[in-house]
C-alpha cells in the first residue's frame, strides 16, 4: 500500500489555554509527529492550530490537544478537516 494522503486540520482550542505554554506544547507534539503548519494565540483567548500531515498523526494531535500541557484547562477542541494544501514547510509558532 502507498503512503496515506496528507490531510489538513484546523483546531480551535477553548478554555484557559493562553499563558500556560500551550503553543510550545503544540510545537513539540507537531515536531515529534513531523507535522507542518502553525499555532497562534487568538485575541479572544483561544489558540488556533492549522496543521497538515498523515491523518493518523492529526488524530493523535487532536487527542493531545484535548488534554494540553499541565497548566492548561481545555474546555473544547473544535476541529475542521480539509484536504492538505501543501503550503507549509515546517511547524511554527506565530506571534
Amino acid at each position: 500500500m502507498g503512503k496515506e494522503k496528507d490531510v489538513r486540520a484546523k483546531f480551535i482550542i477553548r478554555g484557559a489555554v493562553q499563558g500556560v505554554g500551550f503553543r510550545y506544547f503544540v510545537l513539540q507534539k507537531a515536531q515529534e509527529m513531523r507535522l507542518k503548519g502553525y499555532t497562534q494565540n487568538l485575541p479572544n483567548g483561544e489558540v488556533e492550530i492549522v496543521v497538515e500531515g498523515e491523518k493518523i498523526f492529526l488524530e493523535d494531535m487532536e487527542r493531545a490537544l484535548q488534554k494540553g500541557p499541565t497548566k492548561a484547562k481545555v474546555k473544547e477542541v473544535v476541529a475542521v478537516w480539509q484536504e492538505a494544501q501543501g503550503r507549509f514547510r515546517t511547524f511554527e509558532i506565530k506571534r
